[in-house]
């Protein structure tokens, strides 16, 4: 049996294409991979059928008359070898009547689209979601994917080669920034928050409480002195947790498409936390917007039965709580999709169709010209007291540290994961969210709110 690189494999395939048409190649591919054993330029061996293989097109197409003629000479030659078989050679002659078109494109096999890995500058998703995949299965001890992570300087075989089921790993770099991307996709706190780099458990971030004074003495008269003066931000680390579990065959051939529905479920659940803590959080273990939100910052509307007591005056009345320094780019409105389909959309279409609030197309929602944040977390129908909708520069307000990156542990020992053939996997991140500025009793601060 012939031995070919995949380097070797993209020509060759693609040549044989361009002899014997789209029609014909399947079969002919599956006769030519049939006499040859495909290695990585490593040389180990590659399984056939995990790959897929995208042609190019044909430079050149051959004129009528000497493509027909072809094809009569290839029937010919197949009758004269053995009937009804098929001979994957490469027809003699024919580099005169065709251009040969670049190699063909050799990736792993997906089932359907990937659905959280994307094409951008750092890569092609199908590449990323293969490369987290080994990570994700060398953890679980296959050699295959160990010798591929350290190949590929993904992990050091030192890294993964003692894992046990109560073992974890700092996901490499390139994946954190992938599952970060994700989670800013998910989720709306952390992409609006003020993003804190922590290298200690606790850090303490100075917050101005008091500004400089102007006085304007008399006439040989001394000036008075004026003094800055300043609090401390303590931001304490709290560890996060997610435990699921995935198909065993992330083992398996599909791990490709696995992996990318393991990074999205990871990125989700972590971005659906955050949000709750900073919005909704009641001091377990982080004290959000919605208990921290000060009375000079707060509008009450006067309602008894629902959403539909809201008017037009109550959403001018909040806008106008905001102080003049938060009103800049990046001030917005949050709530929930329901909220703004329920109060905001409704008051303006009824007022003067869609000048007040409208969507752009295919993109976000706006409120009078201020993009509109949706966060599921936040209160989707009416209840007395709540928080409903907030207006305002989020990274004003608030900080989120970054203490760790995820961590991954994989294991199918547990009782349940073995009895359902599943793998269980547990993510972590450490974090910590303050809100140091929501205003008091006297003064709104950068982030304001509407209470139903």
């Amino acid at each position: 049996m012939r031995q070919v690189t995949l380097t070797a494999l993209k020509t060759e395939l693609q040549t044989l294409a361009d002899q014997v048409g789209e029609s014909r190649f399947g079969q002919a591919k599956a006769l030519y991979l049939d006499k040859v054993m495909v290695t990585d330029e490593e040389g180990t061996p590659v399984k056939a059928e995990d790959l897929e293989v995208i042609l190019a097109p044909k430079a050149a197409e051959m004129a009528d008359e000497e493509e027909e003629k072809a094809v009569e000479e290839d029937e010919e030659e197949e009758k004269a070898v053995a009937p009804k078989a098929f001979r994957p050679t490469f027809r003699k002659g024919l580099a005169t009547t065709a251009k040969a078109s670049a190699p063909a494109i050799i990736r792993p096999k997906t089932y359907g689209r990937l659905r959280h890995f994307k094409d951008d500058s750092n890569g092609e998703a199908v590449h990323k979601a293969m490369n987290f995949g080994h990570w994700c299965r060398a953890q679980m001890g296959s050699r295959k994917s160990l010798d591929f992570c350290d190949r590929h300087g993904i992990v050091s075989k030192a890294h993964v080669e003692g894992t046990n089921s109560a073992g974890g790993f700092l996901v490499p770099d390139e994946f954190e920034t992938e599952l970060i991307n994700l989670r800013e996709e998910f989720g709306v706190f952390r992409r609006n928050s003020k993003i804190v780099p922590m290298t200690t458990e606790v850090h303490y971030l100075p917050k101005r409480t008091g500004t400089l004074s102007v006085y304007y003495p008399g006439e040989a008269t001394a000036g008075t002195e004026s003094t800055q003066t300043f609090a401390q931000v303590t931001m304490t680390a709290k560890k996060a947790m997610i435990l699921t579990t995935v198909s065993s065959e992330l083992q398996e051939d599909a791990f490709v498409n696995i992996a990318d529905d393991l990074a999205g479920e990871i990125a989700y659940a972590f971005a659906n936390s955050e949000d709750s803590q900073g919005f909704t959080g009641t001091g377990s273990p982080f004290t959000g917007l919605a208990s921290s939100l000060g009375a000079a910052g707060t509008h009450d509307v006067a309602a008894t039965t629902g959403f539909s007591d809201v008017t037009n005056s109550d959403v001018t009345d909040l806008m106008a709580l905001l102080p003049q320094y938060a009103d800049t780019p990046n001030c917005k409105f949050y709530m929930h999709k329901s909220v703004f389909h329920a109060i905001f959309e409704r008051l303006f279409v009824a007022a003067n169709g869609f000048s007040g609030t409208e969507y752009r197309a295919g993109g976000q929602p706006t409120i009078l010209g201020y993009p509109v944040e949706f966060t599921q977390v936040m209160p989707s129908s009416y209840t007395a007291n709540d928080i409903i909708a907030y207006f305002g520069d989020l990274s004003l307000a608030t900080k989120f540290g970054d203490r760790r990156a995820t961590e991954i542990a994989l294991s199918d020992s547990g009782l349940d994961a073995f009895k359902q053939d599943e793998i269980a996997v547990r993510g972590t991140e450490r974090i910590a969210i303050q809100v140091h500025d929501a205003g008091d009793g006297s003064n709104a601060g950068p982030i304001v709110g509407m209470k139903i």
